[in-house]
């Protein structure tokens, strides 16, 4: 290879290690209690988790390709059904977007434009589950920018 095209290789891998960085500041932003971890083998390059009292715990994982994953466990029904309701996704399957009023069940949100997949379980007993997968940055920040304010708004 040239060295033209090798400078230009060189130039495109920093500034794609500089996007996923940022990706990183995001998701923390979005959701402040997420600290990074060490990568370990198999591992999505990055990869961010938390656990807090009575929020349950959970990570988020960039991959190579600078798609979110995120995994929250044990997070409060409450807590979800008004993040969903706030982020207005209107075609969740079954409820139209309102899970307020919803009982325990899975309600899955699928983006046309980005294939991200979006579930939210509301289960017995109060807590659920929120998994994202396959999306955006900016999608993924909506999710945790909405569960950090949903629960600053539950806690007060």
């Amino acid at each position: 290879m040239n060295s033209d095209v090798m400078d230009a290789i060189g130039g495109w891998d920093a500034c794609w290690n500089e996007a996923q960085r940022a990706a990183v500041t995001v998701m923390q932003a979005a959701f402040p209690p997420l600290v990074e971890q060490s990568r370990y083998v198999g591992c999505h390059p990055f990869r961010l988790e938390y656990e807090e009292e009575g929020f349950g715990a959970g990570r988020v994982c960039i991959d190579a390709d600078g798609r979110v994953r995120v995994e929250f466990r044990d997070v409060p029904n409450k807590v979800i059904a008004e993040a969903v309701g706030s982020m207005r996704l209107l075609h969740i399957a079954p409820a139209g977007g309102l899970l307020v009023e919803a009982l325990s069940g899975t309600y899955v949100y699928e983006c046309e434009l980005s294939y991200a997949q979006f579930e939210f379980v509301l289960a017995e007993g109060g807590f659920g589950r929120v998994d994202v997968m396959n999306a955006t940055v900016p999608d993924a920040a909506a999710v945790l920018m909405a569960l950090t304010e949903t629960a600053k708004t539950a806690a007060s």
